[in-house]
């Protein structure tokens, strides 16, 4: 059972997760800031910790060299990504330079893909050209358990990483993605559309958006009563096509509502959310509401 086999371990990292939040309190200092020695050192008292965390050593910040070596295995599949994200500064400056650099189309789009979802616009003509290029792929339907895999098509990153880059040049090419999509989609291809959009936060998105709300089933699927709920029963236990569609109605009006909104269509909507049974639903669509 895994909640009983993993209940040890939740108990332990929330109490080295309290511990840290209070040493930061007590000792006005942020939590990058703390004494970690110390921390473990309680910890290992405590029998949280083997006694051996004491010789390790921290392998972060790398050396620039090993941070260059990731920028450069970056062609071959994303490897060394990690590195890159870990060590943002560093990366920055010679991702730039290896997408100016870069030998092949394929190997730019990477580079342009990485600089995008860093929020660096130096690749965005590459990021929108391949959206403007790329028909809609096999994207990702909610899956509430057993989610193996990517839960984004590579289309969908793209749209994302063209989104983070700020460039209002990206609006077109996602908004022809937009009026490409109805309930038949995957929730990804929707999520990412949403996620691109909010980001530029463009109120040129707010009408199309709208549109795609009012398309046939994209709608109504807040629970905001007992009826609404028990008529709304899944056809099985492993069913999560109601929670997809709450999610993409949900995920959608938040972009709208971000964009400037369409005739108050999104704060309807995120206001039936607000009253929503499930309670998880609820907070995030009052946390909207209350952005402004």
């Amino acid at each position: 059972m895994p909640v009983i086999r993993m209940q040890p371990d939740v108990q332990n990292q929330g109490y080295a997760a309290g511990l840290a939040a209070a040493t930061a309190a007590h000792s006005g200092k942020g939590l990058r800031e703390i004494d970690i020695r110390a921390l473990q050192q309680h910890l290992v008292q405590k029998g949280n910790l083997p006694e051996e965390v004491l010789t390790h050593e921290d392998s972060f910040p790398l050396p620039p060299e090993r941070v260059a070596q990731a920028v450069r295995s970056l062609a071959n599949e994303f490897e060394g990504i990690e590195i890159v994200f870990a060590q943002r500064e560093q990366a920055l400056p010679l991702l730039r330079e290896a997408y100016r650099n870069a030998n092949s189309e394929q190997d730019r789009l990477t580079y342009a893909h990485i600089l995008g979802i860093m929020g660096d616009p130096t690749g965005a003509e590459t990021l929108i050209e391949a959206v403007r290029s790329r028909e809609w792929d096999q994207g990702w339907k909610y899956t509430g358990m057993g989610q193996y895999g990517a839960s984004m098509s590579p289309v969908d990153s793209l749209i994302v990483a063209l989104g983070r880059t700020h460039d209002s040049k990206g609006i077109e090419p996602i908004l022809a993605k937009v009026g490409r999509l109805g309930s038949q989609h995957a929730m990804s291809h929707h999520r990412a559309v949403a996620m691109a959009l909010e980001t530029l936060a463009d109120p040129a998105a707010a009408r199309p958006l709208a549109e795609l709300l009012e398309r046939p089933e994209m709608m109504g699927h807040a629970y905001t009563s007992i009826e609404v709920a028990t008529t709304n029963i899944p056809a099985s236990g492993t069913d999560t096509s109601t929670r997809e569609c709450s999610l993409r109605e949900l995920i959608l009006a938040r972009a709208l509502y971000r964009c400037g909104d369409y005739e108050g269509l999104g704060e309807k909507i995120l206001r039936q959310y607000a009253r929503d049974l499930r309670g998880h639903y609820a907070r995030h669509a009052l946390a909207i509401l209350n952005e402004k």
